[in-house]
């Protein structure tokens, strides 16, 4: 006669998902990346955000950061997510070992997802990433966690599902397409994104107007994350106003010497692409040209 296996089971108790309080690790060799995901979050409400720049800078911060949630891409050199997700699941920190872990991958099919699923991870947000597809994993770690295994032979959460109405199969939330978000879906996240960054420079330049010199390498990093969403999405109107602006700020001999007036018309000339239909390139070619033509008379092209 069969004994019955017992598997040794911690309980995750769900709770009510608030964004505000929450504590995340975003790892991610990709800068782009990493910094789609952190303005994803923190336009969702998350307060506390953490990034690092690879799998081994990963495990670092997330001894020292110790988050709520752990969110990692597969794909990095030497430690990837799963290896960093196989190391986070072998902690001999009882708490720390039991951290929610969402890979985010562009792979979905059912072989590697079950390979991953294996390792340890929780959840999986399929790229491209979208603000909803976020949301809705953090909200299932949260408020519908699974119960921790932890046994010689496996860590990590129970990879059998609660029975519910809805269930479509082991596999149903990697490949239902109502789980997939739509390129325009994308687009338009990332476009709200980009929005920010743009907004980020308005404030900046208003600091710059009240005498402060040491917010350049902020300025520099909100345009260049105008710059690169806008080529992700392909706008590249946006993007080569982006790129004269940066051109702009690279070419002055310091914040003393920038002025906002300039910043502000490329801005203006944002916001006017913002309100063009692509499908009108004949307009945006001319918003383009005629911010080319403005900077070219006041010498700081």
């Amino acid at each position: 006669m069969w004994g019955i296996l017992r598997v040794p089971v911690k309980q995750r108790s769900p709770q009510r998902l608030d964004l505000s309080l929450l504590s995340i690790l975003v790892v991610d060799d990709q800068p782009f990346f990493r910094v789609l995901l952190t303005e994803i979050l923190r336009n969702l409400g998350v307060r506390s955000v953490s990034v690092a720049v690879d799998g081994e800078d990963g495990l670092d911060a997330f001894d020292s950061v110790r988050p709520d949630v752990l969110i990692t891409d597969w794909m990095m050199p030497n430690i990837d997510g799963i290896e960093l997700t196989r190391r986070v699941r072998a902690s001999e920190d009882n708490a720390l070992k039991v951290t929610p872990i969402i890979l985010v991958t562009a792979n979905n099919r059912k072989s590697q997802i079950e390979f991953a699923r294996n390792s340890g991870v929780d959840e999986f947000i399929l790229k491209p990433v979208s603000v909803k597809s976020v949301c809705d994993r953090l909200r299932e770690v949260i408020e519908r966690p699974r119960n921790f295994i932890d046994d010689p032979g496996y860590s990590g959460p129970c990879r059998r599902r609660r029975a519910e109405p809805s269930f479509k199969g082991p596999y149903r939330r990697f490949d239902d397409p109502l789980e997939i978000e739509s390129e325009e879906d994308m687009v338009e996240s990332m476009r709200s994104i980009m929005n920010l960054a743009v907004a980020r420079i308005g404030l900046l330049v208003n600091a710059l107007r009240d005498g402060r010199t040491d917010i350049m390498a902020q300025l520099m990093r909100a345009v260049g994350e105008v710059h690169s969403i806008a080529d992700e999405i392909q706008d590249f109107h946006v993007s080569r106003v982006a790129q004269l602006l940066r051109t702009y700020l690279t070419r002055s001999s310091g914040p003393e010497t920038v002025r906002p007036d300039v910043i502000q018309t490329h801005l203006n000339a944002i916001d006017v692409l913002f309100k063009t239909p692509n499908l009108q390139t004949r307009m945006r070619d001319q918003v383009v040209s005629g911010l080319e033509e403005v900077i070219a008379k006041v010498g700081v092209a």
